[in-house]
């Protein structure tokens, strides 16, 4: 039964992307194919700084962490703000939903939130993930990964690295989420980032200071930490822009047909994380729907979808 479940969602996934699939592939390749081939030809650039500065493992992994999380998250939130600005036809069709947008819902209150989360995102990216890496440190919890030359991944080594920790971040953050949203805990941690009932791209790092370490940090280390020295730094460094930007693409509030993390098997989708955003409940995965599916936690949200699609094929049907 929990097979079937699995397989028809993923064939009505597939199904609704249509041609976007053709350009989520290509950008899924370049990132695979690309970062292996720019390490070769850049590294040799980081590593001769390196052996100039010699400031350690611990300080070029803090560094880049910081630097990939501003950014990133300035980048793509400036991208995003002209998207909702200018609300361009071609990109609205992708909305994940058809409430408004929460600046016409309530101007005001919006203007506050929006305030905060940038505070907020400003916080974590610069004071708890060097703290957090800092605490791992002295817990003795990390490895150095290797970072010369000759240890560089080939493009298996890079793309069955990035599998794993995809599949281990998602298994820690699935259960860390779930765990959030107990009734004893959510009122004091969790409701937070739900402030943010219709979910866009600042709300993705709009989280308490437990919860950002506990379901953001935590579930994105655990994965390097277990490979430690057989991983490469230049996997970990690609591995973090992968999570921001899929976190960014989770709450966008948009669910794009060329989005190359949705192109992933099994993965949930920017609709998935904004049904979770609106009803409070159910689909608590990062990437994927197997947890949600193994559990039920998303049944409810398959069969909305199922209904939106049959509504939607009569009325083609009746025209």
């Amino acid at each position: 039964m929990f097979l079937k479940r699995l397989l028809n969602n993923e064939k009505t996934r597939y199904e609704r992307k249509g041609y976007g699939l053709v350009v989520a592939t290509l950008i899924a390749l370049s990132f695979v194919f690309g970062i292996p081939a720019l390490a070769q030809t850049y590294w040799p650039l980081f590593v001769e700084k390196e052996n100039e500065l010699k400031w350690g493992f611990f300080w070029w992994h803090t560094i880049f962490a910081i630097l990939l999380h501003n950014i990133i998250h300035g980048g793509a939130n400036i991208i995003y703000y002209v998207f909702y600005h200018f609300e361009f036809d071609f990109i609205e069709r992708y909305k994940s939903n058809d409430l408004q947008w929460p600046w016409y819902e309530d101007p005001e209150g919006w203007r506050t939130l929006c305030m905060k989360s940038v505070g907020v995102l400003v916080f974590n990216g610069n004071i708890l993930i060097p703290f957090f890496l800092f605490l791992a440190e002295v817990l003795g919890l990390t490895d150095e990964h290797t970072m010369g030359m000759e240890d560089l991944p080939d493009v298996k080594t890079f793309a069955l690295s990035l599998v794993f920790f995809m599949f281990v971040e998602d298994s820690i953050f699935y259960w860390a989420h779930r765990f959030l949203h107990m009734k004893w805990i959510y009122p004091h941690i969790h409701k937070m980032h739900h402030t943010h009932s219709s979910t866009v791209s600042i709300a993705s790092e709009y989280a308490h200071p437990l919860e950002f370490m506990l379901s953001n940090i935590l579930p994105t280390t655990v994965g390097p930490m277990i490979l430690g020295y057989r991983c490469h730094f230049v996997t970990v460094v690609a591995w973090y822009i992968f999570r921001y930007a899929e976190n960014l693409d989770g709450h966008c509030g948009y669910d794009f047909s060329w989005s190359p993390f949705r192109l992933i098997p099994l993965s949930s989708g920017g609709a998935y994380h904004d049904y979770h955003h609106a009803v409070n409940i159910g689909n608590y995965a990062s990437l994927f729907s197997v947890w949600d599916t193994v559990y039920g936690t998303n049944k409810t949200f398959y069969e909305v979808q199922n209904k939106v699609d049959d509504a939607s094929a009569k009325k083609v049907k009746s025209q």
